[in-house]
């Protein structure tokens, strides 16, 4: 089915403020003879710089799909919360807070809320490779979708070469 995408973004002169809205939008209905999802999202996203080394990002979104087998319409949102930290033009440190309200448990297999804190850092020894290091909690009070868990704790570390 045909779909519209758009972006819409506001910015402040001197770069201290943006406020940008975004939207995949069409029939938002499941199409169940190709189990192919066609949901809809409508996302903000929200940078303030505090300075040149402080700054603070807020995305959130609001997702729904309808026709859904045992479900009929799913609703999911998300809110999420970045404060990132320039401390080198080679080194940074972002905290991350988020939500996420899955009403239904159509896009986890668990309904309720999701709550994540995460830091991690960036290293960028020169133009070609970027190390970033992190550690994350996970929890859900409703619901044990971590192998029976409410909460799961990861530390990963990946590598981005460009080219």
């Amino acid at each position: 089915s045909p779909y519209g995408m758009f972006t819409v973004k506001w910015a402040k002169p001197d770069g201290s403020d943006s406020l940008q809205l975004s939207g995949v939008l069409g029939s938002g209905r499941y199409d169940e003879a190709e189990q192919f999802n066609n949901p809809n999202i409508v996302d903000l996203v929200y940078v303030h710089a505090f300075s040149p080394c402080v700054t603070y990002t807020l995305d959130a979104l609001f997702g729904w799909q309808t026709n859904l087998p045992d479900v009929g319409t799913a609703t999911w949102i998300g809110v999420v919360n970045y404060l990132t930290l320039k401390f080198t033009p080679q080194l940074s440190q972002t905290t991350r807070v988020e939500f996420f309200k899955d009403a239904d448990g159509n896009r986890t297999g668990f309904a309720g809320l999701y709550t994540t804190v995460t830091a991690g850092c960036n290293y960028q020894p020169c133009n070609s490779f970027i190390i970033r290091p992190e550690v994350r909690y996970d929890y859900h009070g409703d619901a044990r979708p971590f192998e029976d868990k409410r909460g799961l704790f990861t530390a990963c570390l990946d590598l981005i070469v460009r080219w």
